[in-house]
């Protein structure tokens, strides 16, 4: 049986004011279930309830109803969340404070032994690069700097689940692709399980194993990342330079593109056993003048279709 980080089942949140007669939900019976051992990406664009769910997992927030689970306990238990770290959105820090100082404080705060408190606040700002900054004041640093640290503290007490809320927000091209990097590592080296949101959508798709994707608050789809994108019809391509091979292929194809003279690429469902037999044996046949690559959807492409079908079909 598959062991699953957090599980939702029909989790909502309504928010209602006296101004409004009718709740407006925030989150709309969401139920997810996110593998162990996995990089997350939860997405959506502004108001899709993303860190409503977030505050809701985190405890920070209680849901209107349903149910969600993390680490196999439930969202509100208290000492579970001593094996999570938490990356809030846009987080501040007292800016008097240098770098050791606040993860000292953070490090008290966990609990952390102080024969041990030590070395790990410097093996955690080793992790995220922040070694030479250890003792400059917080208020002197650069975005870039502040996830840096933010991720420090979310580390310290050596995390089962990260939690980060758009971390990748407002960092340059070189800042995200370190953050990136610190987020593999973390799964990679520490089997940390991972769950971020985020509108970088091809920052999501180069990391992510699986995904949700989020509008208004319900769920539009839900699975490991390869799986969504490959479900479009653009599982297998074709790059044909044979007359012969083209003529057996073209009554199969979904789509064909002639890419310059002689050479044309042919699009086809992935799922088709009897396409793929009759791909393989041309090339076979055909040696180097037909050649498979896959084509999976782009995210970005197949996110803001699903956003676009949704809200078509709200107004229909």
């Amino acid at each position: 049986m598959e062991e699953f980080i957090i599980q939702t089942e029909e989790l909502t949140k309504d928010y209602s004011s006296w101004l409004r007669k009718t709740p407006r939900p925030a989150l709309d019976r969401l139920t997810i279930s996110i593998p162990k051992n996995c990089i997350f990406g939860f997405l959506g664009p502004n108001g899709a309830g993303k860190t409503t769910t977030i505050k809701i997992l985190m405890g920070l927030i209680r849901p209107t109803g349903g149910k969600a689970m993390v680490l196999g306990k439930p969202y509100d238990d208290v000492e579970s969340k001593n094996r999570i770290g938490f990356l809030p959105d846009s987080p501040a820090f007292t800016p008097t404070l240098s770098a050791t100082e606040f993860l000292d404080v953070c490090a008290r705060l966990l609990k952390i032994p102080g024969e041990r408190r030590k070395k790990r606040i410097e093996e955690v700002l080793e992790i995220v690069r922040m070694t030479q900054h250890a003792k400059a004041k917080i208020g002197t640093f650069s975005r870039g700097m502040l996830q840096r640290i933010g991720i420090a503290q979310a580390i310290l007490n050596d995390p089962e689940l990260l939690i980060l809320d758009e971390p990748l927000l407002g960092l340059d091209p070189y800042g995200r692709q370190e953050f990136k990097e610190i987020i593999l590592g973390q799964k990679r080296d520490f089997h940390a399980s991972v769950f971020f949101s985020s509108h970088i959508l091809s920052d999501v798709e180069e990391i992510c194993d699986c995904i949700s994707i989020l509008n208004k608050g319900r769920l539009l789809c839900s699975g490991p990342l390869q799986t969504l994108l490959s479900g479009g019809g653009k599982g297998v391509t074709v790059d044909v330079r044979s007359e012969d091979a083209l003529r057996e292929l073209v009554v199969f194809a979904k789509q064909t593109n002639r890419i310059a003279d002689g050479e044309w690429e042919l699009l086809f469902e992935q799922k088709d056993p009897a396409v793929e037999a009759k791909i393989n044996e041309l090339v076979g046949r055909f040696g180097d003048r037909v050649q498979i690559r896959s084509a999976n959807e782009e995210l970005e492409s197949f996110f803001f279709k699903k956003i676009e079908q949704d809200n078509a079909a709200k107004m229909n």
